[in-house]
Order: structure tokens, then C-alpha cells, then sequence
């Protein structure tokens, strides 16, 4: 693959990767993906949007060098700072120590600690504009998109939006153009996977985002990976803002979550009579009970509620001196935002010592969840059980 003229004085000169099969450890790429660049030539001198991954720098350069003298670039959009998309930074500012970064303040720090070399910079933000030559760039927010650095870009006098790692996926197209691509249907399913593995986090930023960029006249997205948009924008900005809706973290405080496990049914017990009295103060009961043949299963449902519960209760046994594993599982993936001061907490029974509660709820408090004094008790439930249960529900109610 070579350069590609997009617009006059536009160009596409990122990298398709066909070899990727993991990201970040954890996502999947059954399809590859690519690495987007972009250089706009003004009567002013070039601009590079992105740069691209540690590894890939010689095709890379070569691609930009088809269309300016690396040498000769004289401004560098740097929107998102992972790696992936600036790994190949460093190699670029040795070959043109001369040429200023700009990009967000968050983005700048991180750009002196991953290239750990002096460049010229200057901080975009929201909002500002900026004219290089005939063209006008606007800064517009994609903070959070996935990290607090991005910022998007807007070239006015062309309708392009760089969006960096938003509007995209992880996708290797060799066709470049999405108006070209040959398998639409493959290209939807990582569209969807790659908005769940690494945006679905920070679906509430995404509709915003998606907001912000609806106010726009958008012809052209400029993506960070996978296919650049060339047709149908206005949909695939609407494809994206329904994603996050899908995701969205909404923290209904009418809403509860009760998830649980039980080994001989005594927290099952305890699980339905607080689910009881939920109902009867008026409240919805997002109600699972997990195993080990069904949490795949359930999992989605289970983050479904989490997100839209205002308060989540965890009921679990102690098994040889701990809280099931598949709860430490369960709360482990949960993002971040979608907990975050949100009130939790736990319940279960036991035989021996009852550490599941203790443990269980210290692992909630470390991911920033309000966390309330929780409820043991050995075994079945008795009249003393039973009071304690009602204190209990007094206390989360």
C-alpha cells in the first residue's frame, strides 16, 4: 500500500497491519487493523496529522516522504498519545527536530515521557482555531475517547473531522476508503466489538462527543484505525452516538442491582427476601444469580444493570476462607465509570469464619464504590437472621 490523495492536498499515508491479532493483551483483532495518518500540504507547509506504531516507522515514513520531505513537515497533529498511535514520534522528531507538535496538555506530557526527547509544542484546546495557510483547523474535545488526551480536528474548508481512535475500529482494509470496502457486513461487526472492547468504558464522553461533532458540516472522517469515512459520515457518527446510548451509565437511584451466588442456597435465601423488600419500597430489582455454567451468559445482562442501578448488592458464601471467585471476576472487568460512587454492598453466609463479606467489600471500595457496612450470617436464616437482615436492608435502602 501506498499514499492515497483523498482530497486536493490531502493524503492518506497510514499503515495497514494484516499481523495484529491481539491489542492491548486483552481485545481480539480477527481482522488486523491499521494505523491512520495524514498529511494536509497548505501554502504555509505541511501539516501531519497522528503518527504511528514503534515497528512500523520505515513504511510509515515512506508513505509521508511520497508526498513531502520528512524534513520539510512543519506541523504535527498529534489528537491521542497510546502508543499504537505514537510510537513512531521519536523516530520522526530525530529526523525533523525542527517541526511543532500540537496537541492537548495531557497529550504533550505524554509525549515527552514516551519520546523522552526536547520538540517545539503548542497546546490546543477546545474550541481554538488555528489558520495554516488556505486552511482553518478547529480543535474540537474528544476527551476521554479513550484517554484524557484526544482531541479532534476539524478542517473546515475540506469538511474532515481527524478523529483519531473515535468513529473507527480495528479493521486492516486494504481498500482504504469505506466506500470501497468489499466486506461491509465484517466491517459493522468491528465497528460494534471495537466501541465494546475499548469505548464502552467511557460511553457517556462518547455521546457527547457524538454530539459535538453532529453540530459540525462533516463530510470526511479522518479515522485512527480502520477505514477512512468517505461516504455516509452523518451515519456512521450516528452509529457511533448509538453505541455509547447502549452503553450509557445512567445511575438510576430507583434501581437496584442484586447480584449473588450461593453454594447451598442460605445467600440465595437471603438474596430473594432483600429483593422483597426493594420491591415493595418501589423499587426495580436488576436480580442474577451466577455460576459457573452460567456467568458467560449472564455477564452482559449483570453490566447492563450495573450501569443503570443507582446501588448494587453483592451476595456471596465464604469458600475456603474467601468470596467466590467469579464475583472477584466479575467486578474486576467492570470499567471504571460505570461504578464510580456508586453505593454497594455485600451480604452472604458462611460456616467456618465469614471473611467473603470483609474481602469482597474492601474489593469494591478500591474501585471508588461507596461502600456500606455488609451482612454475614452463619448458615440458614433464623428469626435472629432474620432481624439482622432487616437492620441490614435499613442500612442500604
Amino acid at each position: 500500500m501506498q499514499s492515497l490523495k483523498l482530497q486536493e492536498n490531502l493524503y492518506y499515508v497510514g499503515v495497514v497491519d494484516h499481523s495484529l491479532k491481539v491489542f492491548d493483551a486483552v481485545v481480539p483483532t480477527t481482522e488486523g487493523t491499521s494505523y491512520n495518518s495524514y498529511v494536509l500540504k497548505t501554502e504555509e507547509g505541511a501539516v501531519l496529522f497522528e503518527g504511528s506504531k514503534e515497528g512500523f516507522e520505515e513504511e510509515f515514513f515512506s508513505h509521508v516522504a511520497e508526498i513531502v520531505p520528512l524534513n520539510e513537515i512543519k506541523y504535527m497533529v498529534v489528537a491521542h498519545t497510546e502508543p499504537d498511535h505514537s510510537g513512531a514520534i521519536k523516530d520522526l522528531l530525530a529526523k525533523n527536530p525542527n517541526l511543532t507538535i500540537l496537541a492537548s496538555q495531557a497529550a504533550i506530557m505524554n509525549l515527552k515521557n514516551i519520546t523522552r526527547l526536547p520538540f517545539h509544542s503548542s497546546v490546543i484546546t477546545p474550541g481554538k482555531q488555528i489558520k495554516i495557510g488556505q486552511y482553518t483547523l478547529e480543535f474540537v474535545s474528544g476527551l476521554f475517547l479513550h484517554w484524557p488526551d484526544v482531541m479532534f480536528t476539524y478542517i473546515k474548508e475540506m469538511k474532515a473531522l481527524v478523529s483519531c481512535d473515535a468513529f473507527g475500529c480495528h479493521y486492516a482494509s486494504d481498500q482504504i476508503l469505506l466506500s470501497k470496502e468489499e466486506r461491509p457486513a465484517v466491517y459493522h461487526a468491528q465497528f460494534h466489538q471495537y466501541f465494546a472492547s475499548i469505548m464502552a468504558p467511557f460511553a457517556n464522553y462518547a455521546i457527547q462527543a457524538a454530539e459535538r461533532v453532529e453540530k459540525l458540516d462533516v463530510s470526511w472522517i479522518l479515522t485512527g484505525h480502520g477505514p477512512v469515512v468517505d461516504t455516509s459520515a452523518k451515519e456512521v457518527i450516528a452509529a457511533f452516538k448509538a453505541e455509547g446510548e447502549h452503553y450509557k451509565v445512567t445511575n438510576n437511584p430507583n434501581k437496584v442491582c442484586l447480584v449473588f451466588t450461593t453454594c447451598y442456597g442460605y445467600t440465595r435465601r437471603m438474596a430473594e427476601i432483600l429483593r422483597d423488600k426493594f420491591l415493595a419500597e418501589g423499587k426495580e430489582v436488576a436480580f442474577h444469580e451466577v455460576n459457573a455454567l452460567n456467568y458467560a451468559e449472564e455477564k452482559e445482562a449483570i453490566y447492563a444493570g450495573i450501569r443503570s442501578s443507582g446501588e448494587i448488592l453483592v451476595g456471596s458464601p465464604t469458600v475456603v476462607g474467601e468470596a467466590v471467585s467469579l464475583l472477584y471476576e466479575l467486578f474486576a472487568e467492570v470499567p471504571f465509570p460505570w461504578v464510580q460512587g456508586k453505593k454497594a454492598s455485600v451480604f452472604g453466609d458462611y460456616g467456618w469464619s465469614g471473611e467473603a463479606v470483609k474481602n469482597l467489600s474492601s474489593f469494591l471500595a478500591n474501585k471508588k464504590m461507596n461502600v456500606i457496612e455488609g451482612f454475614r450470617y452463619p448458615f440458614r436464616m433464623d428469626e435472629a437472621g432474620l432481624k439482622g437482615l432487616d437492620e441490614y436492608f435499613e442500612r442500604v435502602k
